[in-house]
């Protein structure tokens, strides 16, 4: 029920009573709080439609901004191509680096298998050079 179908409602329980302006402070009290009921009513009334309409406005606005969301990803997976395949790409290419200590600073730095290869690196925090050994051997002699 609306307000207003609730403001009705009293407003005919009001005149069933058959209470007038006139018969009294009370009644006239109850008969202006009634008008006052009714225009809250109404008014209402008035912004429920006006939110209905905008908020069909919305609505279309929002199911043209997703078109527009869809063919803009459609559009960049034809000019950039698909990147799941770019994507596998990256993974392959991340096992190739290796994270070490540099023993004189404590620093961990992060090196690819050419470095590896060279067997010694140059800490770029404290400038000291120290070789690369990653043989299983001297690992279990340090646990």
């Amino acid at each position: 029920m609306t307000i207003s179908e609730k403001v009705a409602y009293i407003q005919g329980l009001f005149d069933g009573m058959g209470l007038d302006k006139s018969d009294g402070a009370e009644a006239k009290v109850l008969s202006e709080v009634l008008d006052v009921l009714k225009e809250i009513g109404e008014e209402i009334d008035m912004l429920d439609a006006t939110l209905d309409e905008h908020g069909k406005e919305f609505d279309g606005v929002e199911n043209a901004l997703n078109d527009l969301t869809e063919g803009l990803t459609e559009l960049e997976d034809e000019v950039y191509g698909v990147e799941d395949d770019d994507d596998d790409e990256e993974d392959d290419d991340d096992d190739d680096f290796f994270e070490v200590e540099c023993p004189n600073c404590g620093e961990d730095l992060t090196i690819d298998q050419d470095v590896l290869a060279a067997g010694s690196i140059d800490c770029p925090k404290c400038g000291q050079k120290f070789a690369l050994s990653f043989d299983e051997d001297e690992e279990d002699e340090d646990d």
